[in-house]
């Protein structure tokens, strides 16, 4: 991590070179991701809307698939404590619809013909960020889940990474001949990307494209028009201007967003094989032990990204663990978790607290008694994850939870801290109580294992 600024913000808001701007933009974003996306950097995002606006007129088709992704990535995780619903629609007014306006008139001028032919019903593109199960890429999960599922339906599937892939993706490539993985080259352009993509389409022929990347190379090659639709499935964003269905599970619905037929609710799949693995107990008593968790500890665990471990969740662990000396909590995530840090700092100290970063949550899940929810914003995966493995899930009620109610143990929603606290209570000292929640929580889990089901209705488009 390089914590000295490697950008220039006056050249990047006052330079008359474009060139300059862009440059010192790109390397503002480079700064943000490799930094662990300071939460302090929120002071730019106002100053830069208007600028990079302005910008993307001047970038070049390689500038502009490269910077404006990484950009959208930005407003998307920095700003991610505010009304989401309310930050999606800015981002997409702002930034979204200028950029496929500007994207449009450059592969208009780099003469990007359509590409018309006939499709193979059976066959499909599965292009993503990430082919792993494991660790904090959430959505690796569910494109694993899409990928087994269609392979069931005996579809055909060639799955492009841009970056890993892991051992569950490679064992399922061995034990189906219909799966074929791709990996990006380290030095491919978003222009050979595309290119690329291009030539897969025309030989290929896939009847559908599926991706979980809201603003990707799939954003240029819809634009190049090609004859196979595009499906974004959502992991949560929901508000692009472009591809031919969004794929929405059920915690993302709202009815402003269904009066359209763009918008097509799938059911939420996670394989349950997949979301509760056998664990090594060696490494979660190892991992006990260096910790100093001991049998009289009441362990809770959070794993999200820290742009969701927001001000007001960390004010509610800090009244939980100064309640109970015994309770512990484990918090383990990507990103800049400085925060967390310095407001936990106490209980670092006298070992109640426990911040990580990337970290196996399979390994921390089986340290665990119960999950804490974040807030504002709740939760997705990991929560489910968490779940599987008989932890419960404890929340406090609040508005962005309401679609998320049906993936969590009603009784487990609380109105307020002190309700949570009194929840905690009964956790920790009526076995019966939580033996009950715990084995709602594993059904709950259980019942999310819908491949087949999410491949059908993917087919079905």
């Amino acid at each position: 991590m390089n914590t000295k600024l490697n950008f220039n913000i006056e050249k990047l808001k006052n330079s008359p070179n474009y060139k300059i701007k862009i440059n010192e933009l790109m390397k503002f974003l480079e700064f943000y991701f490799v930094n662990g996306r300071p939460k302090k950097f929120i002071k730019y995002e106002n100053e830069l809307r208007n600028l990079v606006y302005e910008l993307m007129f001047e970038m070049s088709l390689e500038e502009l698939l490269y910077v404006i992704p990484n950009y959208y990535q930005f407003c998307y995780t920095v700003s991610i404590e505010d009304d989401y619903l309310l930050n999606q629609k800015k981002i997409s007014e702002h930034l979204l619809v200028p950029f496929s306006k500007t994207l449009k008139k450059k592969l208009n001028q780099l003469n990007f013909k359509p590409l018309v032919y006939d499709v193979f019903e059976d066959r499909y593109v599965i292009v993503c960020r990430h082919a792993v199960t494991t660790g904090m890429y959430a959505p690796g999960s569910a494109i694993y889940s899409i990928t087994s599922g269609l392979l069931d339906l005996g579809k055909t599937i060639v799955l492009i990474t841009l970056g890993n892939i892991d051992h569950q993706f490679v064992k399922l490539k061995k034990k189906n001949s219909k799966l074929t993985i791709l990996k990006k080259d380290d030095v491919s352009t978003p222009l050979k990307q595309l290119i690329n993509l291009r030539v897969i389409c025309q030989k290929f022929r896939p009847s559908k494209i599926i991706t979980e990347m809201p603003v990707n190379i799939g954003v240029a090659l819809y634009y190049s028009k090609i004859t196979s639709k595009l499906l974004y499935w959502s992991p949560g964003f929901t508000h692009v201007p472009w591809f031919d269905k969004v794929l929405l599970v059920p915690e993302l619905l709202n009815e402003n967003l269904l009066k359209t037929n763009k918008f097509v609710e799938v059911p939420k799949s996670l394989n349950f094989e997949l979301i509760n693995p056998d664990v090594n107990y060696k490494l979660v008593k190892n991992f006990k032990k260096e910790k100093l968790i001991e049998e009289a500890d009441f362990v809770m665990g959070t794993f999200s990204r820290y742009e969701k471990i927001s001000e007001s969740f960390l004010e509610l662990v800090f009244n939980l663990l100064k309640i109970n000396k015994n309770r512990k909590i484990i918090i383990a995530g990507t990103n800049d978790n400085s925060r967390a840090k310095n407001k936990l700092k106490k209980f670092i100290d006298n070992k109640q607290a426990i911040i990580l970063g990337l970290s196996d949550v399979h390994i921390l899940g089986n340290c665990c008694d119960v999950f804490l929810d974040t807030f504002p914003f709740p939760c997705g995966f990991s929560a489910i994850e968490i779940m599987s493995k008989g932890k419960p899930v404890v929340s406090i009620n609040q508005p962005n939870l309401s679609n998320y109610k049906k993936s969590r143990v009603n009784k487990l929603i609380l109105e307020n801290e002190d309700d949570l606290n009194g929840c905690l209570i009964k956790l920790e000292n009526n076995s019966k109580f939580y033996n009950e929640m715990s084995e709602k929580s594993i059904k709950i889990a259980k019942d999310y294992d819908n491949s087949l089901k999410l491949a059908e209705t993917i087919a079905s488009l």
